[in-house]
C-alpha cells in the first residue's frame, strides 16, 4: 500500500510538471535556445479529437559547437544475465550523464510487469539502437534514424537496417514506422491521441527534432514536426514511458522533468551541449 501510495505521489508530480513551462509564459512564449545549439518550444493544443494538453519540442543544431548525441549502451551486467539493459528513469539519465535533454526512446520488454517496473530491472529493447558504433541488434521490424561520426543525420526508409548503415552509424535510434518522409505525413498515421514521443531530422540542415505531447495523436505530433522545419520522422516509445528532460545550465527553463519520467525504460536518447554564456 505504502509503495503504490508512493508511486501515485510520483506520478501526480510528474504530471503537474508538465506543460509548467509554457505555462510560465503569458500566452505561448516564444521558441528559446536554452544551450548552444538547442531551442525549446511548446505549445497548449486546441482540444479536438487528435488530442490536447501540451506539446514540448527541441530542435538541435547538430554543427553547433559542444553538440554530442547519447543513446543508452548495452549494460554488461544485463548481458550476463541474458538482457541487453536495465531500467533507468528520465531523470536519472539526464543527471548522470550530463544531458541538456533527453527523451525515452525504444519500445521495449522487461522481466517484470510494466506495473511492476523499478529501475534496475533488466530489459530488452525491441528496436535497434547503435552507442558509439556498438549495435544491440537488428530488429526485423526496425527503421532506423542515425548519425556518422560527423553528426550528420540520416534514415532508412526500408527494414530491418541494412548492414552498410549500420557500419557507417555512430548513433541511431530505431522505430516501427517512418511517419514523415520529405516533409509529407504518412496517410497511415494513427489519430488516437495518448503519450507520445518522437524524433525526426532535417538532412540538409543537419537539424534534430525531439517532442513529447502529453495527449496527442501520432499524425497530428508529426505533423506539429514537420511545420518546425522537420523533413523525417518517426514515433517512440509512447504511453507511460513518454518524457523529457532538461538537464543543468538551462537558460530560462528550470531543470528537471517536463513532461512524464515516473516510469524508468531501457532506452534513452540525448544531446550535451554547452551552456549559453551568461551577458555582461
Amino acid at each position: 500500500m505504502i509503495a503504490a501510495t508512493s508511486a501515485a505521489v510520483v506520478v501526480l508530480a510528474a504530471l503537474s510538471s508538465g506543460g509548467s513551462a509554457c505555462l510560465n509564459g503569458r500566452g505561448r512564449p516564444a521558441p528559446t535556445e536554452i544551450f548552444q545549439g538547442i531551442t525549446y518550444g511548446c505549445e497548449r493544443l486546441n482540444p479536438s479529437e487528435e488530442g490536447s494538453g501540451f506539446i514540448h519540442w527541441v530542435r538541435i543544431d547538430l554543427t553547433a559547437p559542444g553538440i554530442e548525441l547519447y543513446v543508452t549502451p548495452l549494460d554488461r551486467s544485463a548481458l550476463a544475465a541474458g538482457w541487453q539493459y536495465r531500467l533507468r528513469t528520465t531523470a536519472s539519465v539526464v543527471r548522470r550523464e550530463h544531458l541538456a535533454v533527453t527523451i525515452n526512446a525504444t519500445l521495449f520488454a522487461s522481466k517484470f510487469d510494466w506495473l511492476l517496473r523499478i529501475p534496475g530491472d533488466v530489459a530488452k529493447g525491441e528496436e535497434t539502437v547503435v552507442a558509439d558504433h556498438v549495435v544491440s541488434h537488428v530488429g526485423r521490424d526496425t527503421y532506423l534514424l542515425w548519425f556518422d561520426d560527423q553528426l550528420a543525420p540520416h534514415v532508412q526508409f526500408s527494414k530491418p537496417p541494412m548492414p552498410a548503415e549500420l557500419a557507417q552509424a555512430k548513433w541511431g535510434i530505431g522505430g516501427q514506422a517512418v511517419g514523415l518522409r520529405d516533409g509529407k505525413l504518412s496517410p497511415f498515421n494513427g489519430r488516437v491521441p495518448d503519450a507520445r514521443t518522437a524524433v525526426a531530422i532535417d538532412r540538409q540542415q543537419k537539424l534534430l527534432f525531439l517532442a513529447v505531447g502529453e495527449y496527442v495523436s501520432p499524425r497530428r505530433l508529426l505533423q506539429k514536426l514537420g511545420e518546425l522545419g522537420a523533413q523525417d520522422g518517426m514515433l517512440l516509445d509512447g504511453g507511460g514511458s513518454s518524457s523529457m528532460a532538461v538537464g543543468q545550465g538551462a537558460r530560462g527553463i528550470s531543470p528537471g522533468i517536463l513532461y512524464g519520467g515516473w516510469r524508468p525504460v531501457a532506452t534513452h536518447f540525448g544531446v550535451r551541449a554547452q551552456p549559453i554564456a551568461a551577458e555582461k
